[in-house]
């Protein structure tokens, strides 16, 4: 099921995804109290908080999610121009196929 969640989102928050104009309660909101749960994905890094109302009768949920290849691709592409750099272009080809594997 977590897979499945980062797999629909890609990027983002799920709350925003559909268009709704209510907003969360601030972290130091003394009505509300909130919990963090993160775990990763083959593919992702997904964070869910959690804010529940201190009488218990609300809860309010987001989720939000982190491609894990955004840092991958910039670390790839110094890698290529250092390859380029010393004309090491059996893996500079390497280097340039992973980059367009990863942003496809």
């Amino acid at each position: 099921m977590k897979d499945l969640f980062a797999l629909l989102l890609g990027n983002g928050d799920l709350f925003q995804s559909y268009g709704s104009s209510m907003e969360f309660p601030s972290d130091d909101n003394p009505n509300w109290s909130k919990t963090l749960e993160s775990f990763e994905t083959k593919t992702h890094f997904v964070k869910k908080e959690i804010w529940v109302s201190k009488d218990g009768k609300t809860k309010m949920e987001r989720l939000t999610t982190e491609i894990k290849n955004k840092v991958d691709i910039r670390k790839l592409k110094i890698q290529l121009k250092k390859a380029l750099e010393s004309e090491d272009y059996e893996k500079a080809e390497e280097l340039r196929d992973m980059i367009k594997s990863a942003e496809q």
